[in-house]
C-alpha cells in the first residue's frame, strides 16, 4: 500500500505516456482495442525512454573518460594523504579531489544518472501493469483509474496477450508457447547482458585496469556474471510487458555501447587505440597535403605580416570546416590567435597522435593556454623596474628638482633675450629698420657674400 502511493505519481505518468504513444499508433492505422497496438506502444515506449536519456548516457561517459585519464593526478593526491585521519587532512583531501574534478570537468555521480532516470519509470510500468487487472476488475484500491487508464483501457490491456500470455501475465501463470516466449526473452536478456558487460571489460577498458590484480577489475568480473543472473530472478517477477520493455532496453544498451565505442571509447582502451589510428589516418590524409601548400605560401610572403595574418584568416575557414567532419575539437581559446590555431592544426598533421582531439584534449589546450599566459604576466614583471629604496627615492627626487630648475632658469633666460630683442626693435627708427631689411634681403641673394663676411 505505502509503496503504491510512493510511485503513484511516476504510475500515472508513465500511464499518461503509453495511453498517448497507444492512441498515435492506432492513428496512423494499427487496430484499437486488445492487440498488437499495445504491445508496439510499450516497445516505441522504451526507446522513447531510452532516447530522452541518452544525453546522461553520454554525461556518464564522458564522466567515466575524463576519470580514467585524471587516475594518476587522483593517486598522487591518495598516496598524499595515506594513512592520515585527521579531520584537517581528510578535509583538505577532500577539497583537493573536488579541485580535481572541476579541472577535468567530472561528476562522480554522473555514473548512476541513467540508472536513477530509469529506476522510476521501470516502476511506474511495473505498477501500470500490475494495478491494469485491479482497475479492470474495478477493485483498485487508489480510485477507479490509473490516469487516462479507466476501466474500459484495463480491459484493453488484460485482454491482449503474447503468445497467450497477458501483457499483465507472469512467468509463473504462463504454460506452452508463452512460457517458452518469457524464457526466450530471459534468455535473450542475459546474453546481451553478458555480451555487453565482456565487450567492455575486453575492449573498452585500459589495459593497466584490466589486470587480474585490480580490485576494480575483479569487481567488473564479478558483476559480468552476477547482472546476468538478477535477469534471471527478475524473469520470475515481472510482468510480460515488463519482459518486452527489459528486452529492448537490454538490446538498446547494447547497441548503444557497441556506437560510442566508437565515438567515444575509453582512453588507454584496445577500442580507443583502433579509434585513434583510424582518425588519425583520416585526418592526415587531407591535411599533410593541405600544410605542405600552406607552408609554401607562407614562405612566399617572408615577413610581411599583413599578407601572414590574411593567409591564416582565410585558411583557418577551410581547415575548420575539414577538421570539423575528422570530429576534431574546434573550440580553442579566445586568446589564441589565428595563427597559433593554424599551429595547432598543422601539428596534428606531421605529429603522431597520443590522444584523440576531442573534448577532453581541448580542456588540456584550454589549461596549456592559462598556464602560458600566467607565465607571460610572471615574466612581464620580473621585467619591470625593481622597488627603489627610499635613499635611491630620494636621489631620483633630487635630480628631477635639479633638471626642473635648470629647465626653469633656461626659460627664463630666453624669455630675457626675446624682450631685449624686442626692446631693441622698438628703438629703431624707420629708416634704419629698412636698412637692415634691404641688408638681409641682399645676403639672402648673395650667399657667398654672406659666407665671406662671416669669415
Amino acid at each position: 500500500m505505502w509503496f503504491d502511493k510512493i510511485i503513484y505519481p511516476f504510475t500515472v505518468a508513465i500511464a499518461w505516456v503509453w495511453v498517448k504513444i497507444h492512441d498515435l499508433l492506432v492513428a496512423l492505422g494499427m487496430s484499437g482495442g486488445p492487440g498488437v497496438a499495445w504491445i508496439v506502444s510499450i516497445i516505441v515506449l522504451t526507446i522513447v525512454v531510452r532516447a530522452l536519456i541518452t544525453p546522461l548516457y553520454v554525461k556518464q561517459l564522458r564522466s567515466q573518460r575524463a576519470m580514467s585519464v585524471m587516475q594518476p593526478e587522483m593517486k598522487k593526491i591518495q598516496e598524499k594523504y595515506k594513512g592520515k585521519t585527521d579531520q584537517a587532512s581528510r578535509l583538505k583531501m577532500s577539497e583537493e579531489m573536488q579541485a580535481l574534478n572541476k579541472k577535468y570537468g567530472t561528476n562522480p555521480f554522473a555514473s548512476c544518472l541513467p540508472l536513477l532516470v530509469q529506476m522510476p519509470i521501470l516502476f511506474g510500468m511495473y505498477r501500470a501493469l500490475w494495478n491494469a487487472g485491479a482497475v479492470a476488475q474495478g477493485t483498485f484500491n487508489l480510485g477507479d483509474h490509473i490516469g487516462p487508464i479507466d476501466q474500459a483501457l484495463a480491459q484493453e490491456i488484460e485482454r491482449t496477450t503474447v503468445a497467450g500470455v497477458s501483457l499483465s501475465g507472469r512467468l509463473t501463470e504462463s504454460t506452452g508457447v508463452g512460457l517458452a516466449v518469457f524464457i526466450i526473452l530471459a534468455i535473450f536478456m542475459v546474453v546481451l547482458q553478458f555480451l555487453t558487460m565482456k565487450i567492455s571489460m575486453e575492449r573498452n577498458m585500459p589495459q593497466q585496469a584490466q589486470d587480474s590484480s585490480n580490485p576494480m577489475m575483479r569487481t567488473q568480473k564479478m558483476m559480468m556474471y552476477l547482472m546476468p543472473l538478477m535477469f534471471v530472478f527478475t524473469a520470475f517477477v515481472v510482468q510480460m510487458g515488463i519482459m518486452i520493455y527489459l528486452s529492448i532496453s537490454t538490446a538498446w544498451t547494447f547497441g548503444q555501447q557497441m556506437v560510442m565505442m566508437t565515438v567515444m571509447p575509453t582512453p588507454g582502451s584496445p577500442a580507443y587505440k583502433d579509434v585513434l589510428a583510424k582518425r588519425e589516418r583520416g585526418y592526415k590524409e587531407w591535411a599533410k597535403p593541405y600544410f605542405e601548400e600552406y607552408d609554401r605560401k607562407r614562405e612566399e610572403l617572408g615577413s610581411d605580416p599583413e599578407a601572414v595574418a590574411q593567409l591564416n584568416q582565410t585558411s583557418l575557414k577551410e581547415i575548420k570546416s575539414k577538421a570539423r567532419s575528422q570530429r576534431v575539437a574546434g573550440n580553442f581559446p579566445e586568446s589564441m590567435s589565428e595563427g597559433e590555431v593554424v599551429g595547432v592544426y598543422r601539428n596534428l598533421a606531421l605529429q603522431e597522435w597520443t590522444t584523440l582531439p576531442d573534448e577532453t584534449w581541448m580542456r588540456g589546450v584550454h589549461r596549456a593556454k592559462e598556464r602560458s599566459v600566467v607565465r607571460q604576466e610572471k615574466a612581464a614583471k620580473r621585467e619591470q623596474p625593481r622597488r627603489m629604496s627610499r635613499e635611491q627615492r630620494k636621489q631620483a627626487e633630487a635630480k628631477e628638482r635639479q633638471l626642473a630648475a635648470e629647465h626653469e632658469r633656461a626659460e627664463q633666460n630666453r624669455r630675457a633675450r626675446r624682450e631685449a630683442n624686442d626692446r631693441a626693435k622698438s628703438e629703431l627708427t624707420p629708416e634704419e629698420v629698412e636698412r637692415r631689411r634691404a641688408q638681409r634681403k641682399s645676403q639672402r641673394n648673395n650667399p657667398g657674400q654672406r659666407k665671406k663676411k662671416r669669415k
